[in-house]
């Protein structure tokens, strides 16, 4: 679905085109961070008190479980586990 008009469509690309590669760089770790933020919030609203192992196997679930077969997810998931630093 596009619901942006090619007008709209076509001075944004003009936009970035004009930014520094390093700009559009920056520009998408500052998304990529504020999506896992988000993330990160939203597990942590759902269960304030999951510990650090949890939350890190809760994001990996949202962001990547669908990635893997279940084999592969449960052994990911069971090393996540075990790993005990805070989640950040």
């Amino acid at each position: 679905m596009n619901d942006t008009c090619s007008t709209v469509e076509n001075k944004l690309f003009e936009m970035m085109q004009q930014k520094t590669e390093s700009e559009r760089f920056f520009m998408g770790a500052s998304m990529f961070d504020m999506a896992r933020s988000v993330t990160r919030a939203a597990i942590e609203e759902d269960k304030p008190d999951i510990s650090p192992a949890e939350a890190r196997a809760a994001f990996f679930r949202r962001w990547y479980g669908e990635d893997f077969d279940t084999s592969n997810r449960e052994k990911i998931l069971e090393a996540m586990r075990l790993i005990n630093i805070p989640f950040e």
